[in-house]
């Protein structure tokens, strides 16, 4: 038994020291997969900067097409006031700028030129301001048009760049997960070749050990017949009536794919898309943006954390992802494209947790 005894550890620290790729190739899936862990943080940033920029550009698209409707209407009138010049001025041209009446008056009477001069200047000046007034909201309103033109260009142009970080970052994301898919085939071969290295040490192992399972049979077999008791992890958070209501909707999207920028039940939501939709099922309107509800909601600490409390995760100053307590360490979750919503372990690293 002695003898067994001393053999038994010998064969175990060969098998420690025995030179084996598994460890190297571990070292390297680990590293790629934390590539893909930063990079899949900044798809979703940029993810949720491009949501607002759109937001931005179709509020620009509503106020132009407003006033295009302002200036198109504006320039009917233009037209129209200018008509009416061009009337008032050939009028003034074909009876110096009087009436009938006006004429009847002054008609045959010497003592009238005076009069119908004075009146002649006045119609003139008139005419005079009213055309450079209309030169005047003419200019405004070109002004105000180059203006809206420029502001669209650059939200285009904005919305153009974000997209094209998204499109590079994206194609990372899939070269990096096809090398780790290639790492880990190789790894699969290595970890098959080392287990029949260490069966084969395992028969030894085996047959060492055997002299002291002999000997120790009794007090294993008491130990196995008393196996110890499971514990259930579980605890009994409890949330009002809204919160759970938010979580009862999100768990009724269960298994609905992640879309970017979705938020339509049984199509498609994005992280903030489906806290959205879910605390609306509980009459809270919330903003289509992780960032924006962090800042609608009250801050609590996590120790408070009950069912439908929103966590946050941050990264580079900027809130990218949100998802929705459940209670019990648990959280359901949009998590991202090539996912469907599901609930798990609450993640770590977390930035802030709000109630709305």
């Amino acid at each position: 038994m002695v003898a067994a005894a001393t053999l038994l550890p010998a064969l175990r620290a060969g098998a420690a020291n025995s030179p084996s790729p598994v460890s190297t190739l571990q070292s390297k899936a680990s590293v790629l997969a934390s590539k893909i862990a930063t990079i899949q943080v900044k798809l979703q940033v940029l993810s949720e900067e491009y949501d607002q920029a759109a937001a931005r550009e179709a509020l620009l698209r509503r106020d132009i097409r407003k006033d295009e409707r302002q200036i198109d209407a504006a320039r009917s009138n233009v037209s129209d006031d200018k008509q009416s010049l061009q009337r008032q001025t050939i009028d003034a041209y074909v009876s110096d700028g009087a009436t009938s009446d006006d004429l009847s008056a002054l008609t045959g009477n010497e003592n009238a030129l005076p009069a119908q001069q004075t009146y002649l200047e006045d119609a003139a000046g008139s005419l005079s301001s009213a055309v450079s007034s209309l030169r005047f909201s003419e200019h405004a309103l070109v002004e105000r048009a180059d203006q809206l033109a420029r502001d669209e260009v650059q939200s285009r142009a904005a919305m153009k760049t974000l997209n094209a970080a998204r499109t590079n970052a994206d194609q990372l994301d899939t070269d990096l997960t096809s090398t780790l898919q290639g790492v880990n085939g190789s790894l699969a071969t290595a970890v098959a070749n080392q287990q029949k290295q260490e069966a084969i040490q395992a028969a030894a192992q085996a047959a060492a050990a055997q002299v002291i399972k002999q000997a120790q049979q009794q007090s294993d077999a008491a130990t196995s017949s008393n196996p110890a008791a499971t514990v259930d992890p579980t605890d009994a958070a409890t949330g009002d009536q809204q919160g759970l209501a938010a979580v009862h909707a999100a768990e009724s999207q269960i298994g609905v794919p992640y879309v970017w920028s979705g938020s339509s039940p049984g199509y498609g939501f994005d992280c903030s898309g489906l806290t959205m939709w879910a605390w609306g099922q509980a009459g809270v309107n919330l903003p289509h943006s992780a960032e924006d509800q962090y800042y609608s909601v009250e801050h609590i600490p996590f120790s408070e954390l009950q069912p439908g409390d929103l966590i946050f995760y941050a990264a580079g100053g900027y809130i990218y992802h949100v998802i929705m307590y459940v209670g019990n360490g648990q959280a359901i979750q949009a998590e991202q494209t090539g996912t469907t919503i599901a609930i798990a372990p609450v993640w770590p690293g977390a930035f802030a947790a709000g109630r709305p």
